[in-house]
């Protein structure tokens, strides 16, 4: 229904945006510890567009098996944020309801937590009239935010009041949700694009990608990266990412924010991803095993990568011209050129620098801190299976060090060429049970990383206890048929008794 008048603004509908990261972080732990049969009902993919390029939802609705995975999720918590977490009555309503009476300050929190929902979503789409998202800086390009509504008369009710106050805020209620737009001509846009496309649910590429991720999540996102990249305002941030400048960008990004036992983890992955017909399949013949090449690193490593077969992968892809968006970028050939200077020419010499599987680790760090640049020496160790010995010792001597600087240890262990700069644990890491709780079922992935925050967080934090905080996991892995990359990111902490 359309306004009556009013004052508003734009920013105004950035506040839902921006407050949704607040509600995830400090709701979901509060929601799992107390509610455990509020599930069911819409979702906002059945009432947007079809042709819908940008989805993003936030869902604390539950069922019961996700009310385990986050009770122990609980359990692992270090004590103080555990301490912190307001078990309450598990009302998420009232979450919801700040956030809206943030975006709309004369809308009154207690009625509007009497009819608004636990999930919320907002959607992106494309349209032929100019006239839709004019007023929101958009034009040609409609938005709407999905609420979820409990009780659709007092949301009658109170945004009917509210639309008299507001020139950006037109609505209609259908279907269990509130949808917001920020002019009518998005609102009747939005109705026509339905007609013709159908809702997004029954969209193929969204229903397929979404499928693959977690079930009963937080949160989830979705868009299509090649209809985003010519929506203008955003054109220019996707192509400041490419070398060559302007490009035909292609695929489908996703991700999900889910709570599984013993870590708290967003999963995304990329779909159909090129950049001028160049893609990513060739990273699907990389070995697998990265995890297990960052385990052989010393136990006192606070922050290390990996990653296995990217030798033979990236020779491959090099050859068959799938990095030309690389190395076409002046940068790229900067670099090159000083590969040869010592002997590490390409594609050879990806072999010769990373050999067939690659790990670098950074060791127990000083009192200064992890990321402060003063006092103490720094300690590492490459380990590169496979390399050339000389190849790596000229590279580090002459590109990294340089004739003034104090080059580190160079040594092979059974076929490893092995860079150390100052001590290391003799034990590995692969034996610390936080670093297998970190990166448990993460076998596939061909790029892996591991973050010890209890390390970093016995150098000057405020945290009571720096033992219970975990470890951060992250890993990258193709499918077999190489048009989709997943990624995951992950916190497991290790609180508890």
């Amino acid at each position: 229904m359309p306004p009556g008048g009013g004052g508003g603004g734009r920013k105004r509908w950035l506040i839902p945006v921006a407050a949704t990261t607040a509600v995830l972080v400090m709701a979901g732990a509060v929601w799992a510890s107390v509610s455990l049969l509020n599930f069911g009902g819409n979702q906002p993919e059945a009432v947007l567009p079809g042709n819908t390029v940008a989805f993003g939802e936030v869902d604390l609705s539950i069922d019961g098996s996700q009310a385990v995975e986050l009770m122990e999720f609980i359990d692992q918590l270090p004590d103080e944020v555990a301490e912190e977490i307001d078990t309450g009555d598990g009302d998420m309503n009232e979450l919801f309801a700040d956030v809206f009476t943030d975006a709309f300050p004369e809308a009154d929190k207690a009625s509007v937590s009497e009819w608004i929902g636990d999930g919320a979503g907002a959607g992106l789409w494309p349209s032929d009239d100019e006239e839709v998202g004019s007023e929101a800086g958009t034009a040609g390009m409609g938005s709407v935010i999905a609420l979820s509504v409990e009780d659709e008369s007092l949301a009658e009710e109170d945004l009917s009041s509210l639309s008299g106050e507001y020139d950006d805020l037109y609505y209609e209620i259908t279907d269990g949700f509130a949808l917001l737009t920020p002019d009518g001509a998005s609102l009747a846009d939005m109705e026509r694009q339905v007609e013709e496309h159908g809702t997004l649910d029954s969209a193929d590429e969204f229903s397929s990608d979404v499928s693959d991720l977690p079930s009963g999540s937080l949160a989830t996102a979705w868009g299509d990266l090649g209809a985003l990249s010519e929506v203008e305002g955003l054109s220019g941030e996707f192509q400041a990412g490419t070398a060559t400048g302007p490009a035909e960008i292609s695929g489908r990004a996703s991700g999900a924010l889910h709570v599984d036992g013993s870590y708290l983890e967003v999963q995304s992955s990329v779909t159909d991803w090129s950049v001028d017909g160049a893609d990513m399949t060739w990273l699907s013949e990389a070995e697998t095993g990265s995890v297990e090449a960052v385990g052989r690193l010393p136990e006192n490593t606070v922050m290390a990568f990996g990653a296995t077969g990217l030798d033979s992968a990236l020779s491959d892809a090099y050859d068959d011209g799938e990095l030309d968006f690389l190395t076409d970028n002046r940068d790229f050939q900067q670099m090159e050129r000083q590969l040869n200077s010592v002997g590490a020419h390409l594609p050879e010499g990806f072999g010769a620098l990373l050999g067939t599987s690659t790990v670098f680790g950074i060791t127990g760090q000083g009192s200064d801190g992890f990321f402060e640049g003063t006092g103490g020496q720094e300690s590492f160790m490459y380990r590169a299976e496979g390399a050339d010995q000389q190849v790596l010792e000229d590279f580090v001597n002459d590109l990294v060090v340089g004739p003034y600087g104090q080059p580190p240890a160079i040594d092979e262990e059974d076929g490893t060429v092995v860079v150390q700069e100052g001590s290391s644990s003799t034990g590995a890491l692969a034996d610390d049970p936080v670093f297998e709780q970190t990166m448990q079922e993460m076998d596939g992935a061909v790029v892996s990383g591991f973050f010890d925050l209890r390390q970093v967080l016995e150098q000057g934090s405020d945290v009571a206890d720096p033992s219970q905080w975990g470890a951060v996991g992250l890993s990258v892995t193709p499918n077999e048929e190489g048009n989709q990359l997943s990624g995951e990111l992950r916190w497991s902490p290790s609180g508890g008794e």
